[in-house]
C-alpha cells in the first residue's frame, strides 16, 4: 500500500499534553517536508486555530481534529480520533469542556493518592506544566520528574500511574460507541486510534463497525505488524478508512531527534476522510 509520505494524521501540541505549541509543531512539520498534519490534541481543539494561522505562512494545511479517550470496565481504554470536527459546534464544545473539567477533578485526585503514598507532589507544579491544557497524566509523571520523585518519566506510569498502579484514578467513563457518536454528531469522521494498544481490538473494532465507525488507524508506531495486517484486513472487509500518524508528543532520543512525520496515512486517506464529512475531494 502506498503511503502519504507529506501527510500526519496525529500529534498532540501543549493545548493538551505535548511538549510544542501549535506554532512550533507546524514549523517542524514543514521542515520536515510535511504538507497536511492533523492536530489530535485530547479533548481540546483549543490548538487547532493557532496552527492553522501558522500554517498559512507555509502553505500547509491543519485538519481540525480531536481525540476522544473512552474507558469502560470490559473494552479497558479505547481512543477515539475525530477528523475535520466542527470547532464550532457548541454541543460538542459543551462535550469538551465537561471532559476537560473531569480531567481536572481526576487530577487532583491522583496528586491526593500520591500524598497518601509519601509523594508530597505539589498540585501548582503540575498546573504549571500542563500551562492551561487539560490535566493529563504526563503533566503529573512530568512534575514528578522535576521533583525528583522518579528518574524518568516512565518509571512514573509503571510505579504509580498505570491503570492498575496505586495512584491510578479512573477518568469520567464514556464508551467507544458515545465517541463515535459524539464526533459524528460534529460533522466529523471518527477513527479508532492506535489498536496495537487497545487490549480487546478485534471485538471492540467489530462491534464499532457494526455501530458505524469510519475508520480505523492502521499505521502507528505502537501498531505490530500482526495488529496492522489484521486490522488492515477488517478496514476493508467493512470498508474502512484507513489512517495513520505519528502519535508525535516530544522529542523520543535524547540526541533530540524525533519522529514526527515518519508515520504516514495511505496515499487515498486524506481524500476518503474529505468524501466522507461532505468537505469535497
Amino acid at each position: 500500500m502506498t503511503t502519504d509520505t507529506h501527510a500526519d494524521l496525529h500529534m498532540h501540541t501543549t493545548a493538551s499534553d505535548g511538549n510544542y505549541t501549535p506554532e512550533e509543531l507546524v514549523k517542524m512539520a514543514h521542515e520536515r517536508g510535511l504538507t497536511t498534519i492533523a492536530i489530535t490534541d485530547h479533548d481540546t481543539t483549543d490548538g487547532i486555530a493557532p496552527a492553522q494561522a501558522a500554517a498559512a505562512e507555509f502553505g500547509m494545511t491543519v485538519i481540525p481534529a480531536v481525540e476522544l479517550s473512552a474507558e469502560t470496565p470490559e473494552d479497558g481504554d479505547v481512543h477515539v480520533l475525530g477528523y475535520y470536527v466542527n470547532v464550532a459546534d457548541a454541543n460538542f464544545q459543551e462535550a469538551l469542556a465537561a471532559f476537560r473539567e473531569n480531567r481536572y477533578h481526576r487530577g487532583r485526585s491522583i496528586v491526593r493518592k500520591l500524598h497518601e503514598l509519601g509523594i508530597p507532589l505539589d498540585w501548582d507544579k503540575v498546573a504549571a506544566i500542563a500551562d492551561g491544557a487539560p490535566i493529563a497524566r504526563p503533566h503529573i509523571a512530568r512534575a514528578m520528574l522535576a521533583e525528583g520523585y522518579v528518574s524518568e518519566l516512565q518509571e512514573a506510569f509503571d510505579k504509580y500511574l498505570a491503570d492498575n498502579a496505586p495512584a491510578h484514578v479512573a477518568r469520567h467513563r464514556m464508551s467507544p460507541e458515545e465517541a463515535v457518536d459524539l464526533i459524528q454528531s460534529a460533522g466529523g469522521a471518527a477513527v479508532l486510534a492506535h489498536p496495537g494498544l487497545v487490549e480487546r481490538y478485534e471485538p471492540i473494532l467489530t462491534r464499532l463497525i457494526a455501530h458505524g465507525i469510519d475508520g480505523v488507524e492502521v499505521f502507528h508506531p505502537k501498531n505490530p505488524q500482526e495488529v496492522t495486517d489484521k486490522v488492515q484486513q477488517m478496514a476493508a472487509d467493512g470498508n474502512l478508512i484507513t489512517t495513520g500518524g505519528s502519535d508525535f508528543h516530544r522529542p523520543e532520543h535524547s540526541d533530540g531527534s524525533v519522529r514526527l512525520g515518519t508515520v504516514n496515512p495511505p496515499a487515498d486517506a486524506i481524500a476518503r476522510l474529505r468524501q466522507k464529512t461532505g468537505m469535497g475531494s
